[in-house]
């Protein structure tokens, strides 16, 4: 059982189509999708995501500033988080020296083709969870950040054995925003599913 969201889902959903016979289901929450172009990228953060791509200005922005720990992830999340849960995020980035990765996932992301060898994994991988009749449980949110209400929709009619739940207001990290729920609806999906 894969429980899979953000990065995660990228690394988790590449393995699985490579290795479904190890996989007995797939929870997902706003799970990397390609971008076919930046038209297609949600409107709400394209000028920021194109920024912390551009030479220098993401740099800057993230490694110099750790924009994306500071604003993009609390941003993210409709409850205002403590300092004691800030802190804990901040924690493994305090020097920028650090911060490479939260450079690279922004700049990683599959949108118009780039970077190739990303945007053909997800492509491969997003064909596969159309086509996998794996058990599927699909939380989302409103109105989410990478994977906004219409496209949500649209997964929950074309995922084949899944099961979608919406959780009401949220943006990224639903688990943050819902976490009880999420919790009871795997549970209780994993004991109906697989019992």
């Amino acid at each position: 059982m894969l429980v899979l969201h953000d990065w995660g889902s990228a690394f988790g959903l590449d393995w699985a189509r490579r290795h479904e016979k190890c996989v007995r289901g797939l929870v997902l929450m706003e799970f990397i999708t390609r971008f076919p172009t930046w038209l297609d990228f949600p409107e709400r953060g394209r000028e920021r995501f194109k920024a912390f791509r551009a030479p220098g200005t993401g740099v800057e922005r993230i490694i110099e500033k750790n924009e994306f720990v500071e604003q993009i992830l609390p941003a993210s999340i409709v409850r205002p988080l403590s300092d004691v849960e800030m802190k804990e995020y901040r924690a493994p980035f305090l020097e920028p020296k650090h911060r490479e990765p939260t450079w690279r996932f922004p700049n990683e992301l599959p949108i118009a083709g780039e970077p190739v060898d990303v945007y053909a994994m997800a492509t491969a991988y997003e064909q596969w969870l159309l086509e996998t009749d794996l058990p599927k449980l699909f939380f989302w949110d409103s109105p989410g950040a990478l994977i906004l209400e219409e496209k949500a929709a649209w997964y929950a009619q074309h995922l084949r054995n899944c099961r979608a739940i919406y959780v009401g207001e949220g943006r990224h990290f639903i688990q943050e925003d819902h976490p009880h729920l999420v919790g009871k609806d795997i549970e209780s999906w994993i004991a109906r599913s697989f019992a």
